[in-house]
């Protein structure tokens, strides 16, 4: 019995280990490929199968729970079972074999996230710069494979000095752009706003009034919904144009964001090198706001 313990809990360690100890080969290759099958699901499903509401995020990771539940509990109860019928010990079973593969199998299996993150890659946001589009703590999903420059109206995350940022892209390389009042201008055209509604927005301190707006920029597929709370510094800027290989971006929360209208030195972002562009945003995979879930950022 202790033995046959033993054995079914080399499949803890890694799964599939147990069934390579009693000689069972292929049992154990099936068992070895199930991680790296499991990721490149989960990694399609992110770009293929986007989540499109509370109902498809609960049963995706009840799905995800079942299937690394299944990872280890099949090659567990299929050690134990054979293992009252053990054959002879080849060289690829013994515990300098198994040692060896063990370690090679979960070197590959650690640097699998890496190159999952190539295609797709969840972030959340940790501030409420961006709402009402993302909200704090909502977790998203980015497509790292696009490398062309962005459009106007993208939802881009970047690499800043002082951590990963999300904005929205306001202007590309060479466009002239000037804050009046709050309203961006682009080329010498003011972008039309539009009042939707006064809310109630939750802060630090407690709730403040603001006014969502919708807001369309320049090329961009559809209009998106910003907060306008109060007056702000930033509220109105000088024209600049945006140098080659930059992009000026903007927050939803124009009033709660440090982005391109203010400089490096007081906590902005300034103008965002293209280069630093980590992935566009594709869509809201969770958030404490059930209704947000599934939410479209690239439309």
């Amino acid at each position: 019995m202790p033995a046959r313990l033993g054995l079914s809990a080399l499949n803890l360690i890694l799964p599939g280990l147990g069934l390579l100890r009693l000689g069972n080969r292929r049992g154990a290759l099936l068992a070895f490929v199930a991680p790296f099958a499991l990721g490149a699901l989960l990694t399609l499903g992110f770009g293929y199968l986007p989540i499109t509401g509370y109902g498809v995020a609960v049963t995706a990771l009840v799905l995800i729970i079942v299937l690394l539940g299944a990872m280890y509990i099949v090659p567990i109860v299929l050690t134990w079972r054979r293992s009252r019928l053990r054959g002879p010990a080849h060289w690829w079973s013994r515990w300098y074999a198994l040692t060896l593969i063990a370690v090679v199998v979960l070197g590959l299996c650690a640097r699998m996230p890496l190159l999952m993150h190539q295609f797709y890659r969840p972030f959340y946001t940790p501030s409420d710069g961006m709402a009402p589009t993302l909200g704090r703590g909502d977790k998203f999903v980015v497509d790292m494979r696009r490398r062309e420059p962005p459009g106007r109206g993208d939802v881009v995350v970047f690499q800043a000095t002082d951590g990963v940022r999300v904005n929205r892209v306001a202007a590309i390389a060479g466009d002239r752009i000037a804050m009046r009042a709050g309203r961006p201008i682009v080329n010498g055209v003011a972008v039309a706003q539009h009042v939707e509604r006064k809310v109630m927005v939750d802060d630090f301190d407690g709730q403040y009034p603001a006014t969502i707006l919708t807001e369309r920029l320049p090329g961009e597929r559809s209009s998106h919904r910003l907060f306008d709370i109060d007056a702000s510094p930033f509220d109105d800027m000088r024209e600049v144009t945006v140098p080659p290989g930059h992009v000026f971006v903007l927050g939803d929360n124009r009033d709660r964001s440090a982005d391109s209208r203010v400089p490096l030195e007081q906590l902005g972002v300034g103008m965002v090198p293209t280069t630093s562009i980590i992935g566009r945003a594709m869509y809201i995979h969770w958030s404490s706001n059930r209704a947000k879930i599934g939410d479209r950022l690239d439309r």
